[in-house]
């Protein structure tokens, strides 16, 4: 059987002497540190120098060492001792055994389940083991004597969508090099009764136990509901979802859409007031300054766009483009696709696709790409999180153009909009503690309180609780987002497939910089602290 070498304290006459026993069959040799550690145990290290110890380890390792640690010869005997070591994370406990004197007494199982419950291990004890190493006299030798139960880990839901989630609605490009908007495929349709997505539950994991007999939690799984809008319905167990009625469905935010698209016959006017729909609109004519067209679905327009305002909760398709006259306003949970954009504000939560955008403010959560026929950013600020694609950026007046990538708007707003509520709950927690602690400390000196000041006490500690809950919940929110905005840290990117004129402005993750002379067929991305230029 193998075992490690190990030492013992022998009384003698003229004084107390440690004393090696070899390994047996591949054990392993003394340890300085072990020896140290035993004797500072004992009270002997003030007697013996390192030097000696190590002298005695490396003797030990041919023949039987020997090392005086006491000149006394009236040393009190010591009990066979056991060091009992718990991991951190108490998964497991682990016994070392060292012998006793020479005139000293063995422990018995019971002491040392004894000694094990005075530790604080209590769950997962392997009592085999445990007498074994008694029996067998397992010396200088870590020993698994308990080990937790480990938790049984669950998994999280599943969503399984039944439809293309992801149409392209890329327009056709003619041999000219213009764009065709007059040939789309970005409607995916549906017919009343088909199957939209499945829902697999998650599946909670079982609690598991430490040795010290304390709960070890599963990780967290994931839990998942199928989110729709009208003219959908689930199944009895809410595990499947299937659409009402024939027409288009779109995927926004985790939330399905099903629509039977509003066709306006001719212009968003005076004829037909604002429009607000739940569902898809298309527009056969123009859409009029100062109207409104608000959609749950997608918004087509075959005609122009004035000075108006259109929202929807997917995608902006313009067949002709907008001229905005500073007024004009496009908001899209998803892309956002326009012959031109010009005097505009828009914001797409997906990409932007156009010929040219001169003299507005573009924000897209993907990218923006602006290389039809003219393929032009003029004047104004264009913002992606990810890319823009253009051929020229600027013009040869010296139009002021900014190009930014790298950070997506919406979450660096969100970010900051956590980060000034968590400071707000915790000054409010602040001020509640400190009037707790008034109210106790009263309470406390005269043994009773009026009804409204026990009532405010009891309604404060809750008030604290909730707020510790709340701000649990938002730092795990702000902590998400905060790892989001770090992970596209750097890489934004902007190409300029044929011309960059001076005067353009150039933000790539908060680093800017300006071009100051014609630049052609570049690619501008961040490296460190600088923004590099790289042909294409």
């Amino acid at each position: 059987m193998k075992r490690n070498a190990y030492f013992q304290l022998i009384h003698e006459d003229n004084g107390l002497f440690l004393q090696s026993f070899p390994a047996q069959d591949g054990g392993a040799p003394l340890s300085a540190e072990d020896v140290l550690q035993y004797l500072d145990l004992k009270k002997y290290s003030d007697n013996v120098n390192p030097v000696e110890i190590g002298k005695f380890v490396e003797t030990a390792k041919a023949e039987t060492a020997r090392l005086r640690v006491s000149g006394k010869s009236d040393c009190l005997p010591e009990t066979e001792t056991a060091v009992i070591t718990v991991d951190k994370y108490s998964t497991m406990a682990k016994v070392r055994l060292y012998p006793p004197s020479s005139k000293g007494k063995q422990l018995t199982e019971a002491d040392l389940l004894s000694l094990i419950e005075q530790q604080g291990v209590k769950h997962g004890l392997m009592n085999k083991n445990i007498s074994l190493l008694l029996k067998a006299k397992l010396y200088c030798t870590d020993v698994l004597i308990a080990k937790a139960t480990l938790p049984v880990q669950g998994s999280d839901a599943e969503i399984t969508y039944h439809f293309d989630v992801d149409k392209t609605s890329k327009p056709a490009v003619n041999e000219d090099g213009s764009v065709d908007f007059h040939k789309l495929d970005m409607i995916e349709r549906v017919k009343e009764g088909q199957l939209l997505a499945t829902l697999k539950p998650e599946v909670q994991g079982t609690p598991g136990m430490d040795v010290r007999g304390m709960p070890i939690a599963p990780k967290k799984v994931k839990r998942l509901i199928l989110k729709h809008g009208k003219k959908i319905h689930l199944s009895e167990d809410n595990l499947e979802m299937y659409s009402e009625v024939s027409g288009n469905v779109t995927l926004v935010s985790g939330t399905v859409f099903v629509s039977n698209v509003y066709e306006v016959p001719a212009d968003v006017g005076p004829s037909t007031g604002d429009i607000d729909y739940d569902g898809s609109v298309e527009v056969k004519g123009n859409v009029l300054a100062g109207y409104t067209v608000k959609a749950s679905g997608d918004i087509t327009v075959n005609g122009a766009v004035e000075s108006a305002t259109l929202e929807a909760g997917g995608k902006i398709v313009l067949k002709r483009g907008i001229q905005g006259m500073g007024k004009g306003v496009m908001k899209a949970e998803g892309d956002v696709i326009s012959n031109f954009i010009e005097s505009s504000e828009v914001s797409s939560g997906g990409r932007v696709i156009t010929d040219a955008i001169m003299h507005s403010h573009v924000e897209a959560k993907d990218e923006i790409k602006v290389d039809g026929k003219r393929g032009m950013i003029a004047g104004g600020s264009v913002r992606s999180t990810l890319k823009i694609f253009t051929k020229v950026a600027g013009s040869t007046m010296g139009t002021q153009t900014e190009l930014e990538v790298g950070t997506d708007p919406t979450l660096a707003d969100r970010y900051q909009r956590i980060e000034k509520e968590i400071d707000k709950l915790g000054t409010e927690r602040d001020s509640l503690l400190q009037n707790i602690d008034i109210l106790k400390k009263r309470l406390k000196s005269k043994g009773t309180l009026s009804e409204d000041k026990l009532v405010l006490l009891k309604s404060s500690v809750m008030r604290v609780q909730e707020i510790g809950e709340n701000i649990e919940s938002l730092t795990e929110e702000y902590e998400e987002v905060e790892a989001e905005l770090e992970a596209n840290k750097g890489g934004g990117k902007i190409i300029i497939y044929d011309i960059a004129y001076p005067g353009v402005k150039l933000t790539i993750s908060n680093i800017s910089s300006f071009i100051h002379n014609e630049t052609h067929h570049s690619a501008f991305v961040r490296e460190g602290a600088d923004i590099r230029v790289k042909g294409i």
